[in-house]
């Protein structure tokens, strides 16, 4: 009877590590590949969301990388391959409390491959100076990238 119960124990235990193990796979497969090369680093601080909201009826899955201060920042930026001369001006327009944005479309996955838009085969970043992030929007189609950027316009209009 004791050997009965230890083995179900036993048995029970095994099932529940099973399962922990599964609900970890399932989490990480749902998060993007930028997400999980960025999430480990001390210096930065990563967040993914699935189906963010833009508008009434367009969802968007959104990596975002966030820099502590400005050293931190800076070098995200230069590995986002921003030019030196524009890291530069930036700075001089965040100290005089500017609010600042600018975008462009990536490869798929690498934030940091600068290319011009490509139906389903892009994604549209955009950096905020004043936040010190970058927003990886994994957008699908041209109505998606139309409606992020528009949404974009509005928020430096109610920071200017």
């Amino acid at each position: 009877m004791k050997r009965t119960v230890t083995i179900v124990l036993s048995l029970i235990a095994f099932l529940l590590v099973l399962a922990s193990l599964a609900v970890s796979v399932k989490r990480h497969a749902n998060v993007s590949e930028v997400y999980r090369r960025y999430k480990d680093r001390d210096n930065l601080s990563v967040a993914f969301v699935k189906d963010y909201r833009i508008g009434d009826s367009i969802t968007v899955d959104v990596t975002t990388i966030t820099a502590p201060d400005s050293a931190s920042w800076e070098n995200l930026q230069r590995e986002m391959n921003q030019s030196e001369n524009m890291i530069k001006r930036r700075r001089e327009l965040a100290n005089e409390g500017r609010y600042q944005l600018a975008n462009y479309y990536c490869e798929i996955g690498h934030p940091e491959h600068h290319i011009t838009y490509d139906e389903g085969r892009c994604w549209l970043v955009f950096l905020n100076f004043t936040e010190k992030t970058i927003y990886i929007f994994h957008i699908t189609s041209h109505e998606q990238a139309f409606k992020i950027q528009e949404s974009k316009i509005k928020e430096i209009y109610n920071n200017a």
